[in-house]
């Protein structure tokens, strides 16, 4: 079987569009519930125009 590689490309040229209100995002709002030491910490990542949901994180510090 092929090895595949996924390339990360850094584009400061093209903004994002959010996918619901297809506004250009030139920043995204988060929101984050919980205590990183202990449980994690949860986010989750909006729209700053519509405040639709982009998608969740849970980050942990050990």
């Amino acid at each position: 079987m092929a090895e595949s590689t996924l390339e990360l490309v850094v584009r400061n040229d093209i903004q994002p569009v959010c996918p619901h209100c297809e506004k250009e995002l030139a920043m995204v709002f988060t929101r984050g519930r919980g205590f990183p030491l202990f449980q994690g910490r949860n986010n989750v990542f909006f729209c700053p125009e519509c405040h639709k949901v982009l998608g969740f994180a849970q980050g942990r510090m050990a």
